[in-house]
């Protein structure tokens, strides 16, 4: 499956080590387990940056990458496994034991879990600590991108 990446520029040489998510934790993974959270398209991952856009933050600082995710190191959640709170706008304990339960188990690379802003839609918690991994990572290419200005509520 091809997976999608849009990280700060500032963060390039990171983008894949999960540290963001180890130092704060996120919606599916506690502080300190490492995660990367990819969407399985561009306009995803565009949706997934603006809906957490800060007013400083310029659109112009962002790159993308495109990442390979082998379907056979892909679980994904099953839709009786989401708990009832899992989409609400602040992020759920339940939702971060799952996705902290699945990066300790080491049982596939990455889980599919449904994007709170598009549910129809996939992102992906990759676990940058899997065996897998870093032949994966290597793979990951940067690709031509730029955020259309308009997307900005202030444009």
């Amino acid at each position: 499956m091809k997976a999608y990446r849009i990280t700060k520029r500032k963060h390039k040489d990171t983008a894949f080590s999960g540290f963001g998510a180890r130092q704060y934790g996120g919606r599916w993974n506690l502080p300190n387990h490492s995660a990367v959270y990819l969407s399985e398209s561009i306009a995803l991952a565009q949706l997934e940056v603006l809906v957490n856009l800060g007013e400083e933050d310029s659109l112009q600082n962002y790159l993308l990458f495109q990442i390979e995710v082998p379907d056979s190191q892909l679980m994904v959640l099953a839709d009786d496994a989401y708990p009832k709170d899992w989409n609400a706008t602040r992020v759920s304990a339940d939702t971060q034991e799952i996705g902290t339960d699945f990066l300790i188990s080491g049982e596939a690379l990455a889980l599919a879990v449904r994007s709170c802003v598009v549910p129809q839609e996939y992102n992906l918690v990759l676990n940058p600590e899997h065996p897998g991994a870093e032949a994966v990572i290597e793979e990951a290419v940067e690709v031509t991108f730029q955020f259309d200005d308009r997307l900005r509520s202030d444009s």
